[in-house]
């Protein structure tokens, strides 16, 4: 995956924030805003480096992770657009503690740039973000610095628009587990509707005592699955189902077949059991047990 030349630059990253260096870079300029979500979410969403591609793939065209751990993450990612595929070497290093984090692109288009994350609670779910831009050196021409602080600024606006709904879908899907798990309930029998008037082109959701759950129309039959990706709860109803009966969680892109539920590369857990489904009298029915 990495050249002899990439490897020895990884080899020469570390992995904590050199917060006496900063007053040596040069300092373009920032982007601040305020986000209505949680720290905690705040957090995981700078962990999370496989939701990239996939929530944001105008910026990324893939990720290839080289490691991670507590500290933070680094990989190699693919760059969008150009005839020849073009590649970044990048790292985020997080003080979690300080609630700030640092990407740098250290090989690549870009490469020098960082990226420093100031997060602040303001409320219980609201929070903001001072994002600063920074390079190794200042350029000759003032104009390149506010045209590349302008570039950075108008990316970051698009990112954590794109971000806004996968961590408030997250805060979203851990509370609906935390009901669903206070008021589970089995052996029901749930009406769905008259199959007469459900669109065989659509995906019907249903929420039930237990959860959320899909039901579809697949080769001849009416399938039911789970709404709630296992790996972190994504929204597997914004999901397509492809010509093989694969569902693609729209955040981190794992697969899953329609029919058992499994995971297709084994990487996290299948879907969680749905109800079976059951046509009696032109009604479709869920049967929960």
């Amino acid at each position: 995956m990495l050249s002899q030349a990439e490897q020895v630059k990884v080899d020469s990253r570390g992995n904590q924030i050199d917060y006496d260096r900063i007053e040596g870079l040069h300092y373009l300029g920032n982007y601040v805003r305020r986000l209505p979500t949680n720290m905690t979410r705040m957090i995981e969403n700078a962990y999370d480096w496989e939701h990239l591609p996939h929530v944001h793939a105008s910026s990324f065209s893939s990720i290839d992770l080289i490691e991670s751990g507590k500290w933070g993450w680094r990989a190699k990612i693919g760059v969008p657009g150009g005839l020849e595929p073009s590649y970044q070497l990048l790292d985020l290093i997080v003080d979690p503690e300080k609630n700030y984090w640092v990407s740098t692109v250290f090989d690549g288009p870009g490469e020098g740039i960082e990226i420093h994350t100031q997060a602040t609670t303001l409320e219980e779910e609201e929070i903001e973000v001072d994002v600063r831009f920074y390079l190794p050196e200042k350029p000759g021409d003032d104009t390149v610095s506010q045209a590349l602080h302008q570039y950075m600024a108008s990316q970051y606006k698009t990112l954590y628009d794109e971000d806004i709904g996968l961590m408030q879908g997250r805060q979203s899907a851990l509370e609906d587990r935390a009901r669903w798990r206070k008021s589970a309930a089995l052996d029901r029998e749930i009406r769905v509707g008259p199959v007469a008037q459900l669109d065989r082109e659509k995906t019907h959701i249903v929420e039930t005592e237990n959860g959320r759950y899909c039901v579809r129309y697949w080769r001849g039959n009416w399938v039911a699955h789970s709404a709630i990706c296992p790996h972190l709860l994504g929204p597997l109803e914004e999901s397509q189902l492809d010509e093989n009966g694969l569902l693609t969680c729209p955040w981190h892109g794992y697969q899953f077949d329609i029919v058992t539920g499994e995971n297709m590369d084994k990487k996290c857990a299948a879907l969680k059991p749905a109800p079976r489904t059951q046509v009696r009298k032109g009604t479709l029915f869920f049967l929960e047990t």
